[in-house]
């Protein structure tokens, strides 16, 4: 159990870094790492919140997978427009790190489930809001602009995914913050 927790906060650590990638925490992501970036965060809370609607029993949890499954499906196809008037090439599978992290999750039920995936929950959106946050500083004004438009609904996710049970992390701050 410890092991399965520790492989989920190693990916979600990844994850930062992925983002920063040697940089300073607040630089500016390229159009196509934000795009690719944001893409593979969107589709991991959609396959999650799929999960969570099929296992959790918590009409909390439940509640705030379906929100999920509609913010970040609207998200995904605003991103895949942008993405294609900028002729970039947006993932539409996960990647292996996040595929792991949604492997990690399935394997647990009860609520080990409904714990580790209010911990995803957090932690993604923390890491989201500073993607988005460092996006909406873009130069170019169309990956500004979308960042800036779904900047309000990925900090009210991330303030929702704060109440989820399970979802605080003792003694670190998500996202290293």
């Amino acid at each position: 159990m410890n092991i399965s927790r520790s492989i989920l906060f190693l990916a979600l650590a990844s994850i930062t870094q992925g983002v920063t990638a040697g940089e300073p925490e607040d630089s500016i992501p390229e159009p196509t790492m934000f795009v690719q970036q944001a893409a593979q965060t969107g589709l991991t809370e959609i396959e999650a919140a799929k999960i969570a609607l099929a296992r959790s029993q918590d009409p909390g949890i439940r509640s705030f997978a379906q929100r999920m499954v509609k913010d970040h499906g609207q998200s995904n196809l605003e991103l895949a427009t942008l993405a294609t008037e900028k002729g970039i090439a947006a993932p539409t599978r996960l990647d292996a790190e996040h595929q792991a992290m949604l492997d990690d999750i399935t394997s647990k039920t009860g609520r080990d489930f409904d714990r580790s995936y209010s911990e995803h929950m957090h932690m993604g959106h923390t890491k989201a809001v500073a993607l988005f946050e460092a996006a909406a500083n873009s130069a170019d004004p169309a990956v500004s602009g979308f960042a800036k438009k779904t900047l309000p609904t990925l900090r009210e996710h991330k303030q929702l995914a704060e109440k989820l049970p399970g979802a605080s992390i003792k003694g670190s701050p998500a996202g290293g913050h």
